[in-house]
């Protein structure tokens, strides 16, 4: 099997690791960057590899652009100190992303996203 992770997908699950940790901190907005995201992508890749399963990043621009507009409700695109990022609008929750983005998740990408080997790299750069 071969997994296509898309943007959103991989959004939403770096802001639910960045944010499961910050539950009672929500008065800040929270983002994670392209650079990031990318960072943490390769991370996913890795561990899926690792155990003999085929994955593929798609971050091309068009996506990103799609991304905003179909999931408009839940991400937007903010600039910050350390470049262009992906925050999570206000209002929504790490349950609201759960239900949306983790519910019909294979196992195997679930476990690759939720990996304390692959989250490392996000809490490195929040903190």
């Amino acid at each position: 099997m071969c997994y296509y992770i898309g943007i959103e997908d991989l959004a939403a699950n770096a802001l639910i690791e960045i944010l499961k940790t910050k539950e009672n901190e929500l008065t800040e907005q929270y983002y994670v960057t392209l650079a990031e995201l990318e960072a943490y992508g390769s991370q996913v890749i890795q561990y899926l590899n690792e155990r003999g399963e085929k994955a593929v990043l798609i971050l091309s621009r068009e996506n990103t652009s799609l991304m905003f507009r179909n999931y408009s409700d839940f991400f937007e695109e903010v600039e910050t100190d350390k470049g262009i990022a992906i925050a999570l609008k206000e209002g929504k929750t790490v349950s609201d992303l759960v239900k949306k983005f983790r519910t019909y998740l294979a196992l195997d990408l679930m476990m690759a996203f939720m990996n304390t080997e692959t989250v490392r790299v996000l809490h490195k750069a929040n903190g």
